[in-house]
């Protein structure tokens, strides 16, 4: 039997030990777990958005790489062809392959503008290897898209031996409209610049089936699809940006992406017909 002085001891004893329990219970909750001492606050990254902080990011070094590629979903489309009806002499004999759409076997599409959204003007561009040129060869422009940054001069060839019509119009009319003839012998070799960012049309007007675009570039950061769907942006300052991919059959599509310091961004586009 525990007679009361046994029992006044146990019960301080059991007060005792539920107030250790208690606070060695509150000391555990103070600490964060293991697990929550692995997460990190997500800090998105400032995109520099004046021109002068462009310029201090570019010059310190402080810029990265965005590079991906371009998918068609679904069935792949079926090759448009045109029929040749006009100086076949000169244009060839064979239909003509419309370049409105191309896509690989692969499933691969080319000719996709990939550009930055919200950057400032008057960041200088990178002078081409080659000269910027759009030519009317066998009764094709060439390139089919051409990327020409803005007040850059550019040319038009007329490299056939037949009159061709270069009629540019710009989608948003930002640009004033052009509209010349081209001969085998006159104005084979015509000068040009656009003095506002936007995308033109461009057509023949002899020859029906020929088309081409002019992407008016306002900076540096534009890129053109190649046959493997792929692109590639240099010298981009580090933080988070949009980023735009445009073709001239199936619309555009704005992502956001991040780039760091001497790191790849890596980016996809998927298309499909719409």
């Amino acid at each position: 039997m525990i007679n009361d002085q046994q029992f006044v001891k146990l019960t301080w004893f059991g007060l005792f030990l539920i107030i250790c329990l208690m606070g060695c219970d509150n000391s555990k909750k103070d600490q964060p777990s293991d697990a929550t001492q692995q997460i990190q606050p997500l800090v998105q990254k400032r995109t520099p958005r004046t021109l002068k902080a462009f310029q201090e990011a570019i010059t310190a070094k402080k810029v990265g790489v965005i590079h991906g590629n371009v998918s068609f979903k679904g069935e792949l489309p079926i090759s448009q062809k045109f029929p040749v009806t006009l100086n076949k002499s000169v244009c060839g004999h064979e239909p003509k392959e419309s370049e409105s759409l191309l896509v690989s076997k692969e499933g691969k599409i080319q000719n996709v503008v990939v550009s930055l959204l919200k950057v400032p003007k008057g960041l200088p561009t990178q002078a081409s290897e080659a000269p910027l040129q759009l030519d009317q060869k066998k009764c094709v422009f060439i390139p089919h898209v051409l990327i020409v940054p803005v007040d850059v001069e550019f040319e038009v060839l007329n490299s056939d031996r037949a009159m061709h019509n270069f009629h540019a119009i710009g989608m948003q009319q930002k640009n004033k409209e052009i509209n010349i003839n081209q001969t085998k012998t006159r104005r084979r070799q015509l000068p040009m610049k656009f003095s506002e960012p936007e995308i033109v049309r461009v057509v023949c007007e002899v020859h029906s089936w020929m088309s081409a675009w002019i992407v008016v570039a306002k900076h540096p950061y534009y890129a053109l699809s190649d046959q493997a769907g792929q692109f590639r942006l240099e010298n981009v300052p580090e933080g988070s940006y949009q980023i735009k991919a445009w073709h001239e059959k199936l619309g555009e599509q704005i992502k956001e992406i991040t780039v760091e310091v001497n790191q790849d961004a890596v980016i996809g586009f998927e298309f499909s017909q719409p």
